[in-house]
């Protein structure tokens, strides 16, 4: 589970990462105020889509494991309960 989270974090600094170092580049680029605001606003519009759609993407994959988890106990816990009254009925 700590490498999911772990994979997690370090795709959402690289995306921090190059969110910053674009508005940097447009910061330095000549170009006169209107064209960089345009371009500030479209580069930040794709961010924020392209992290959406990672959040999405990283909470679809977290409930799916979650629903595995959830079976998989289900399934042990079963498993245990008949064993148990197996047991029990063999001792008794």
């Amino acid at each position: 589970m700590k490498k999911h989270a772990s994979t997690t974090a370090e795709v959402v600094s690289f995306s921090a990462g190059a969110i910053v170092g674009a508005g940097l580049a447009l910061l330095y680029a000549p170009k006169t105020g209107h064209e960089m605001r345009d371009k500030v606003s479209d580069i930040t519009g794709e961010a924020i889509s392209k992290m959406k759609g990672f959040t999405e993407e990283a909470q679809e994959k977290f409930n799916r494991n979650l629903e595995k988890g959830k079976e998989y106990a289900e399934e042990k816990a079963s498993a245990f309960s008949t064993a148990a009254e197996e047991n029990k009925e063999q001792y008794h």
